[in-house]
């Protein structure tokens, strides 16, 4: 990666921006991350604050976006607000390749690859693609990631930590499709590094881990040291249960409905990360004091 490239984060602050920004940051990569709170990156990566400049902005007014922009060569895109996704998408991809920016690398999700208009999450993301794809400004990565590993510390941990037990819609012996958020970064983070010309337009899937509940429930008693066990929901326990956690309509329908989805390994990952991805474990490993 040439020292002149410089890269610019929008979501620089939740799981899979902050380790981005990380490795960036680590292997000298000037970096700017736009973020509603300063202080929220600086503090993360203050021993690298020579190498990074951080915008004050939000998603109602890119006017700050907009001044900073320039000089950038890669735009990296990490928003998760499904009113306005295929809206803010297309808006920041727009200044950033009229900018001169040459590369957007883009966390999708992998629900796109489940058919047209399947799922409302997937055709927003499906609908963010195709709107980005259309501004022909520059080269375009998209990132499909599967269900996040991370998951569980907000949909399951209640249960586990307090209860020793989780649930879900599929069987006991059904296999489900994950993806460590460590793995996404990682793989953001490389893309960003690499010459635009080696990934061109890419489409990644990233499904690293095909694992059952049960096995699920066998590592966690594993790694915590007490029993976990599954039990299975009905299709209108899980949407309550979505609703609770304070999802709104579509999405709590659209995680309920998604049904088995898919749980193919995509193979090349490791070529991808330079390594194997994370497993189940691994991932759990690291999280565990949460559900202690």
């Amino acid at each position: 990666m040439s020292a002149k490239e410089r890269v610019y984060v929008i979501g620089g602050t939740g799981n899979i921006g902050e380790k981005v920004v990380h490795d960036l940051l680590l292997n000298g990569v000037q970096t700017t991350v736009y973020a509603r709170s300063p202080a929220k990156v600086t503090n993360k990566h203050h021993d690298t604050s020579n190498l990074l400049t951080v915008v004050q902005g939000d998603y109602d007014d890119l006017g700050p976006f907009e001044q900073s922009i320039e000089g950038h060569t890669r735009l990296l895109l990490i928003i998760s607000d499904y009113n306005r996704m295929v809206q803010l998408k297309t808006a920041f991809a727009k200044l950033a390749y009229q900018a001169g920016a040459k590369q957007i690398v883009d966390i999708s999700s992998q629900t796109v690859s489940l058919g047209w208009r399947s799922t409302y999450i997937g055709a927003t993301h499906a609908a963010a693609e195709q709107a980005i794809l259309n501004l022909a400004g520059g080269n375009y990565v998209a990132l499909r990631p599967a269900k996040f590993m991370t998951n569980h510390l907000w949909q399951e941990f209640h249960l586990i930590k307090y209860e020793n037990r989780f649930e879900g819609m599929a069987a006991p012996d059904e296999k489900q499709g994950y993806i460590s958020t460590n793995d996404i970064a990682a793989l953001a983070a490389k893309v960003l590094q690499d010459p635009v010309e080696k990934h061109g337009d890419a489409v990644y899937e990233m499904l690293s881990c095909a694992i059952t509940p049960e096995e699920r429930a066998a590592a966690f008693s594993k790694v915590l040291g007490r029993t976990i066990t599954y039990r299975q929901r009905t299709a209108e326990e899980q949407y309550r249960a979505m609703i609770d956690l304070g999802l709104p309509h579509l999405l709590a329908y659209s995680l309920t409905s998604l049904g088995k989805g898919t749980a193919t390994l995509n193979e090349g990952l490791p070529i991808l990360l330079g390594r194997q991805p994370e497993t189940f474990e691994e991932w759990l490993d690291k999280n565990k004091e949460v559900f202690l």
